[in-house]
């Protein structure tokens, strides 16, 4: 059961929103908060402009409208707010109210990390080492990743860690000391997935001794703020008693958890869990494994 939990959780870490929320503006309502901001951006207040431009991309206040979200973000962006330039970029990336131009969003993301916003940095990195817009270039990747991650955005962390596994099957073993270090940032700095990548290099031993018990604690990690694959994997292994006490009430609300958060391998699993217990009262067989006496 471990075995195949791992096969679907060793992965890449999947990009979050790329978006910033907007600033609150002393709890008003929606509607009231776009009005307010509305004003605000066309008194000149650029940060006005891109909050606006998030309202209308997300709905909220506002009935949805890419387009204006794309151009307010592009009024931003010119007048020199470089969050807002992130945002443009991402639409012109992903084709958010506007044509999909990836060459245009490179050179838009570029703009953004030169002006040190280094979410933009990051964000060029997976265009780069995507071939989105622009060649693939991993080393050139690399480079913004780490200083993004330097920058305190936590998902470069776990991308460069990420890289670095893809390169340490070749590198050895300074890449695989470099991918844990890469992860052990991303993980301290709020970033699950960094926290569970480094609970499955634990399980497999690449770049760490073999630890199921290790895993455990770093899955943990990676679950408690909602990582559905880390749930899955510590949900299989309390269900075997893999590094952990044996527990399989735990086990199955772990990968309920992981399933209700539509990770579809946890719900197989689950499944799989239910129909065993299933066929055990069919067979008369207790929850401990012992057999029940017919009548």
């Amino acid at each position: 059961m471990i075995a195949i939990a791992i096969g679907c959780g060793n992965k890449p870490a999947k990009a979050p929103p790329l978006e910033d929320a907007p600033a609150g503006d002393g709890g008003l309502a929606p509607v009231e908060l776009a009005g307010r901001f509305d004003r605000k951006c066309v008194a000149g207040d650029l940060e006005a402009c891109r909050n606006l431009g998030v309202m209308y991309a997300e709905g909220t206040g506002v009935s949805p409208d890419p387009r204006r979200a794309t151009a307010l973000f592009g009024q931003a962006c010119n007048g020199g707010n470089m969050p807002a330039c992130n945002h443009l970029a991402l639409a012109l990336a992903e084709g958010m109210g506007v044509e999909r131009q990836p060459a245009k969003a490179v050179e838009v993301y570029q703009r953004a990390c030169d002006g040190g916003y280094k979410l933009a940095c990051r964000n060029l990195g997976l265009m780069l080492r995507d071939g989105r817009g622009v060649p693939a270039d991993l080393v050139r990747a690399e480079g913004l990743f780490d200083k993004a991650c330097k920058g305190g955005v936590p998902f470069a962390c776990t991308n460069a860690g990420d890289l670095d596994a893809a390169r340490a099957v070749k590198g050895g073993a300074a890449r695989y000391r470099e991918m844990v270090a890469h992860y052990k940032q991303g993980c301290d700095a709020g970033d699950p997935t960094a926290c569970r990548q480094i609970g499955i290099a634990y399980l497999e031993g690449r770049g760490l001794p073999k630890s199921s018990s290790a895993a455990a604690v770093w899955l943990e990690r990676a679950c408690m703020p909602d990582d559905p694959v880390a749930c899955r994997l510590l949900g299989a292994m309390k269900l075997q008693g893999l590094g952990v006490a044996r527990d399989a009430e735990r086990g199955k609300q772990m990968l309920a958890r992981a399933c209700d958060a539509k990770d579809d391998e946890a719900c197989r699993l689950l499944k799989a869990v239910a129909d065993s217990l299933g066929d055990a009262d069919d067979a008369g067989v207790v929850g401990d494994g012992r057999q029940v006496p017919p009548d």
